[in-house]
């Protein structure tokens, strides 16, 4: 499940995403996944018929994708999201705003230094400096590669922690509403990306709970 993201999380690495071609060819394990669920489907259209002649089960499907982009709240905990990445992003870059300070200033003490027409007790008194300098910036550069890796992490547990937040809630209007309606099995016909859905047709009589299921999560959004 994939929410909507904001150019803010760029704090976080991400690696390329590979191509529909490479996406099948090389990832066995998927086609595994998407081939054992083509089998429940079959299965479960060869043995549905067979009940229906007991009972009529109902079936239905959900877009899961949909209902979490649009569900309010969503909007709502991106921009939370975006807020701690943009006050993590801040606090790295004056870390790094000191750094650059501190080398600035090495820059001038290793000149001095280097100035053969100046004192020798003036050029032993700016390497002294220069060294104690070259200490500072080596444990600033520490920390700041520590908290670099530690403001990634938070933002990547307070995205998880959203989506997993959020996919529950959608998760629980979606019960309910099956509930109410008596359905017997619901499909997520989301499945990402979109050109790899295992769900490949449903006729008008499967209904789509998505709308409904949409305007159920938003009963109690701010106007």
């Amino acid at each position: 499940m994939r929410v909507l993201q904001s150019p803010d999380l760029q704090i976080i690495r991400t690696a390329k995403k590979p191509s529909h071609k490479s996406f099948y060819s090389n990832n066995a394990s998927f086609m595994k996944t998407l081939s054992q669920t083509f089998l429940l489907l079959i299965a479960a259209l060869l043995i549905f018929p067979a009940l229906s002649q007991a009972q009529s089960v109902g079936i239905a499907v959900v877009d899961m994708q949909e209902a979490v982009n649009k569900y309010y709240k969503t909007a709502i905990e991106i921009k939370k999201v975006d807020d701690l990445a943009s006050a993590e992003r801040k606090a790295l870059e004056e870390q790094k705003a000191s750094m650059d300070s501190l080398q600035k200033q090495m820059t001038g003490l290793d000149k001095t230094r280097r100035a053969t027409e100046l004192a020798e007790s003036k050029r032993k008194e700016a390497d002294s400096k220069l060294q104690a300098l070259q200490k500072q910036l080596s444990a600033k550069a520490k920390e700041f590669e520590e908290n670099r890796q530690k403001s990634a992490e938070k933002v990547v547990q307070s995205r998880a922690t959203m989506e997993e937040t959020l996919v529950k809630e959608v998760k629980a209007a979606v019960d309910a509403l099956v509930a109410a309606q008596g359905h017997d099995l619901v499909f997520d016909k989301s499945f990402l990306p979109k050109a790899n859905k295992a769900i490949l047709y449903t006729s008008q009589n499967v209904k789509d709970l998505t709308a409904e299921v949409i305007a159920s999560l938003n009963v109690n959004a701010p106007n």
